[in-house]
């Protein structure tokens, strides 16, 4: 019985500790915090993406967002209508890995201007493989209220897109139309599948408990 017990204990801990690594993959300024602007000043350009009507923006002072930015940041990044940017992640393991998810997340924020509205695009890519998408449309694409922020999380699982593993993953963030305001871009990795030391720790368990049964009789 103690014997059943145990491995029934042991396969438990072996699922509970599935997909037992995970950690964000890096996104370079991802805060918009370059270049650096003034309070209430904009610019063109943002550092470390590849842009199109866009640029940073710096709402410390002005009404546009009478909270400020999320999570203490300072600036962020905005497009325009018809606007884009982003980015290809190539820094080392930075490629769409076998059997994980990913989590993109993103504050989307409209500003306190009266009768505007926002259409942004958030997509994940690996190489030219569209892997997900949110707009306002989708589940998850919320609209903030005038002057605030809403989270948009989008989540994709690469088991998915296996004839796309080993290819750069990419950020792009978009305006339909009028302007939009991004904060706070991140990226979560977490393998589905188990790391090597957690079948090693099962095994030797494993092992000991046939051993322990085995002095037992």
């Amino acid at each position: 019985m103690r014997t059943s017990f145990g491995i029934a204990l042991l396969v438990a801990l072996f699922v509970a500790t599935s997909g037992a690594w995970a950690g964000n993959v890096t996104v370079l300024n991802n805060n918009f915090a370059l270049p650096s602007e003034a309070n209430g000043a904009t610019s063109a350009g943002i550092t470390d993406w590849t842009y199109f009507q866009t640029g940073v923006y710096n709402p410390t002072g002005t009404t546009a967002f009478p909270g400020g930015v999320p999570n203490g940041e300072v600036q962020v990044g905005w497009a325009n209508a018809g606007g884009d940017f982003y980015q290809v992640l190539s820094g080392t393991g930075d490629d769409l890995a076998a059997n994980t998810t990913y989590t993109l997340t993103v504050d989307v924020g409209l500003q306190n201007i009266e009768g505007l509205t926002i259409s942004p695009i958030v997509d994940l890519y690996a190489g030219t493989t569209l892997m997900g998408s949110l707009t306002l449309s989708s589940p998850g694409g919320l609209i903030p209220t005038s002057g605030n922020w809403d989270l948009w999380t989008l989540t994709v699982n690469s088991a998915n897109y296996g004839g796309e593993v080993g290819e750069p993953l990419e950020i792009y963030l978009a305006s339909a139309t009028t302007q939009t305001d991004f904060a706070n871009v991140s990226l979560n990795a977490t393998s589905n599948v188990p790391e090597p030391a957690m079948f090693m720790l099962v095994g030797v368990g494993l092992l000991g408990l046939v051993t322990r049964r085995r002095f037992a009789k």
